[in-house]
This record gives structure tokens, C-alpha cells and sequence, in this order.
């Protein structure tokens, strides 16, 4: 429990500071923060269910702050955490470089469901998708604070009793022979 209180309030400092941070510099130059905390749990949080309810409530908290359709990004946040256990455990999304490029292409597949989902129930938006370049661009952002925001999630999780280092990537057992 201890872990996920402590990652609920800081998933809500990020979505305060993702705000402050939007009215100061242009919006593809900020990074998602609440998305990015979400892809973090997918890769390092032991329990699925914690994440799940993480995840539903940082998006149904960023809905909230934004102004969207509401359960817009409480969704695509449970996908993106969905996809983010499942690619974990499939690839090795520890480092640095693997992280970026993940949620690099993350924030673009993201990007489209939120322009697919508010022309499927606002039909009067239309298919809304940033230029390319704005849509690029905070992707590259969000790849270069991915793996910070990663880290910190490794270090809040460690302070709160979930330490997830001991966790080998590949697991090397030695054989018995019987005789």
C-alpha cells in the first residue's frame, strides 16, 4: 500500500507540474509526465493490479486537469501501462536507449488513439492530429525524459519497500546431474 500511495502523489505533482510546465513553454516542447510515470510502472512495478489502478487514476486525474473527454486518458493510459508489462517481460527495457526508443514510439501510437477516440465520440472534432513535426518532436521530448522518469520511479519504489533490483533479466540456473 505504502508504494502505491506514494506513487499517486507524485503522479499528482506531475500532472500539476505538467501544467505549470505547458503554460510556460510551448506544448510539444513539455513532457508527459503522468504518461511517462505510467510506462515507468508498466516496466518496474511488481504488482499488475496496483499499476492497473495507477495508471486509471493518473489518466482520470489528467482528463480532469485537461479537459478532455472524460475516460479518454484513463484509458489509453491502461493500455499504455498494458503495453509497457508486456513488452517488459518480453524485451529488456532496462537501459537507457531501449526506454527512449519505447516510449518514444509509445507517445506517437498514444497521440493517435487520443485522435482516433475523440472522433469516434465527438464527431464534430474530426480527426485531429497534431502536424507531424509538433508530433515528432514531443516524442523525441518525451524519449529524453522517459528514462529520468524511469529512474525516479526505481528510486521512489526502492524508498517504499518495492525494490525490484534483485530481479535478473535472464535467469541462470546451474544443472544437477545425478549420478
Amino acid at each position: 500500500m505504502k508504494p502505491a500511495v506514494a506513487l499517486l502523489g507524485v503522479g499528482m505533482f506531475a500532472i500539476l507540474l505538467q501544467g505549470v510546465l505547458a503554460s510556460l513553454i510551448p506544448a510539444a516542447l513539455t513532457p508527459d509526465l503522468s504518461f511517462l510515470l505510467v510506462v515507468a510502472l508498466g516496466t518496474r512495478l511488481r504488482s499488475t493490479g496496483t499499476g492497473l489502478l495507477l495508471a486509471s487514476g493518473l489518466g482520470y486525474l489528467a482528463d480532469l486537469f485537461s479537459g478532455s473527454l472524460l475516460g479518454l486518458h484513463a484509458l489509453l493510459r491502461v493500455l499504455a501501462f498494458g503495453a509497457a508489462r508486456l513488452c517488459s517481460r518480453q524485451l529488456n527495457l532496462r537501459g537507457a536507449l531501449p526506454q527512449a526508443v519505447f516510449v518514444g514510439f509509445l507517445t506517437l501510437v498514444n497521440a493517435l488513439g487520443v485522435a482516433a477516440l475523440t472522433a469516434f465520440f465527438s464527431p464534430e472534432a474530426g480527426f485531429g492530429v497534431p502536424p507531424l513535426g509538433t508530433l515528432l518532436l514531443h516524442a523525441f521530448v518525451n524519449a529524453i525524459f522517459g528514462p529520468l522518469v524511469a529512474g525516479g520511479c526505481e528510486v521512489i519504489l526502492a524508498f517504499a519497500g518495492e525494490d525490484d533490483r534483485g530481479r535478473h533479466l535472464l535467469r541462470l540456473e546451474a544443472r544437477s546431474y545425478r549420478s
